[in-house]
């Protein structure tokens, strides 16, 4: 049966220690969350605190799996969603937590439950099959899923996940400023790796660097044979998503990567190229989340804090959130109906496993 969750973001700062110091707050927010059943009025767990829902002029819904396989990442993300609305201090905005791991689509009907509070915008789900499910559930609110399938697209649903096809962008505008214009594709078989070549075609197509351009695609690949085959390719640069080359010792070669893939192992890829963000707003963000929750953040957590913060900026501003800059954890980016999130690059190699940014020309 589903559980809806109602957060009173208010109350929850309020709970915070008289000076203010969230950094005093331990558990957030499994202790600090109520749960309601839909159209019940008490509390199905009677050890957690009532904090009354404000009742705001404007509401947010947040769709987030917090039971299940996939709860450490609906958790997640909801403490960086509340870590922006305290660090901000939102006042006009009520957010809602929908458990999309409890969803019964057949039995409850969302949009009756949420018709007449004004709702603004949803931030969630994660993942591309329920993103589908909720755009014709909410065909009227702006929905900023997780997902980075661009597919969701829709006038208003946006993937906001960080697709391959924005940092691609940018490696292969680095590669043609470099004259590094002749390249080995060495891909896994399957969807993944369909999709990576489709984006480097389109990209490099537009630099004219396609036009002495390899690709390997493989199920299995050893090291050694993919070593043998940059060797004799002659080539000046590779783009590999797997950790299967010893990169110091292709000295003359430029090797391309994800940044997913570079930063999972820096050990591994010390040497790849990669397009990535880090700025101050980041580096607080991450540090601050350590300090509360005892963990780094994830992709998908500092996604949420900058979705939330410009959500409710928007709402109390009264401005667009689509076609406009935005600046946050994510550096700069904006949010385009049918194209998703589309963020500003820097060029970054690993150099001794740390993050060292490459001035592009």
């Amino acid at each position: 049966m589903r559980r809806m969750m109602e957060l009173s973001l208010l109350m929850f700062l309020a709970s915070c220690s008289p000076n203010g110091n969230i950094r005093q707050i331990t558990t957030i927010p499994s202790e600090k969350t109520i749960i309601y059943e839909p159209g019940a009025d008490k509390l199905l767990d009677s050890s957690l605190a009532i904090f009354p829902v404000r009742n705001s002029e404007n509401a947010i819904l947040l769709l987030l799996p917090m039971s299940g396989s996939n709860a450490a990442i609906g958790r997640g993300i909801l403490n960086a969603c509340i870590l922006a609305n305290v660090k901000n201090d939102f006042k006009s905005v009520d957010f809602y937590v929908v458990d999309t791991a409890n969803a019964d689509m057949e039995k409850f009907s969302l949009y009756d439950e949420f018709r007449n509070k004004n709702l603004k915008a949803i931030i969630g789900p994660v993942f591309f099959h329920e993103a589908k499910q909720y755009s014709a559930l909410f065909p009227n609110v702006p929905i900023f899923t997780f997902s980075n399938n661009i597919k969701v697209n829709n006038d208003h649903t946006i993937a906001c996940g960080m697709s391959p096809e924005n940092e691609i962008k940018a490696l292969f505008s680095f590669a043609a400023s470099k004259n590094i214009n002749s390249f080995m594709l060495m891909l896994p078989e399957g969807e993944f790796g369909d999709q990576i070549l489709t984006n480097i075609m389109v990209e490099a197509g537009k630099h004219g660097l396609d036009e002495d351009m390899d690709v390997v695609r493989y199920v299995s690949f050893s090291s050694k044979d993919a070593m043998k085959y940059l060797r004799t390719s002659g080539k000046k640069g590779a783009f590999i998503v797997d950790p299967l080359l010893d990169i110091p010792q292709l000295k003359d070669m430029h090797i391309f990567t994800l940044s997913s893939s570079a930063l999972s192992n820096s050990n591994a890829w010390n040497g790849s190229i990669f397009a990535f963000v880090e700025n101050q707003e980041q580096k607080e963000f991450v540090e601050e989340y350590q300090n509360l929750f005892g963990k780094s953040p994830t992709i998908l957590d500092i996604i949420g804090y900058d979705l939330t913060k410009i959500a409710c900026e928007s709402i109390e501003n009264k401005e667009q959130i689509f076609e406009k800059s935005h600046s946050g954890c994510l550096g700069k980016f904006s949010i385009k109906k049918g194209q998703g999130l589309n963020r500003d690059l820097g060029i970054f190699c690993l150099q001794d496993s740390q993050r060292v940014e490459i001035d592009a020309d």
